[in-house]
């Protein structure tokens, strides 16, 4: 994953991207997992640390249907998005901004620090 460029398209295309419906500061803010697996990510047991460090809320997460990825890549603006490796792959977050859930740079650095702590950068 973190050989070619990533670019609004090839997330939006080939990655499933989990988004936290119920705290408006994780607007825009995506945990990405390559379609078809293979990142070795227990989401599960990550959302649960994210809301323990109270960066994610009691909602159940949401993914972007296959109908709406369409939608998703005319109206999102790529910002940045990291890397991370797992004993067994790689998975990333991404911030994007949308009119109507701008992401916040104060969210996305908590992110970060979090993701740092806990696994490696690729």
């Amino acid at each position: 994953m973190s050989a070619a460029p990533l670019t609004k398209e090839s997330l939006i295309d080939d990655h499933e991207l989990s988004f936290d419906p119920g705290d408006p500061a994780n607007g825009s803010l995506y945990l990405c997992e390559a379609r078809g697996g293979g990142a070795g990510l227990d989401r599960a047991a990550v959302l649960a640390k994210l809301r323990a460090a109270g960066l994610w809320s009691e909602q159940p997460e949401k993914q972007v249907p296959d109908a709406h990825r369409q939608a998703y890549k005319d109206q999102m603006q790529f910002v940045e998005a990291t890397v991370y490796r797992t004993t067994s792959g790689e998975f990333l977050i991404a911030r994007f901004d949308h009119p109507k859930y701008p992401s916040s740079a104060t969210r996305w650095q908590a992110w970060q620090a979090f993701f740092d702590r806990e696994f490696t950068r690729a």
